[in-house]
């Protein structure tokens, strides 16, 4: 009897790794960056996983599911601290404006801080 050796497509180990970036990018969601790079990875070895079938395993549509919910955090944050930035300054330029006079204020030298802190 030959029986014709099935081998399984899918691919576990990625679908694993989706699944554990997918919850460190939700995990790191103040972490903007980190968010959306994990939540970008997580989406890629969930739809890799697929291994050329046309569904996805459990693990990797959870995975796919929490990636993107990790990607859409990093980008809520983004545009949430431009609308903060807009509504509070006017414009990116006030915003500099503002930055470069509070840098002005502070001490140019390790001198000028033991004066102001009267260090001898």
């Amino acid at each position: 009897m030959n029986h014709p050796v099935y081998f399984e497509k899918r691919s576990r180990s990625m679908a694993t790794a989706a699944l554990i970036l997918s919850v460190v990018g939700l995990a790191t969601g103040c972490c903007v960056y980190t968010s959306i790079v994990c939540g970008a990875l997580a989406i890629i070895l969930s739809l890799l996983s697929r291994g050329g079938e046309m569904t996805m395993s459990d693990r990797a549509k959870v995975g796919f599911g929490l990636g993107i919910a990790s990607l859409v955090l990093g980008l809520l944050i983004i545009v949430w601290a431009f609308y903060v930035m807009i509504a509070e300054f006017g414009s990116f330029g006030n915003l500099m404006e503002f930055y470069f006079n509070l840098l002005e204020g502070y001490p140019q030298s390790l001198e000028s801080l033991q004066d102001l802190y009267n260090i001898n």
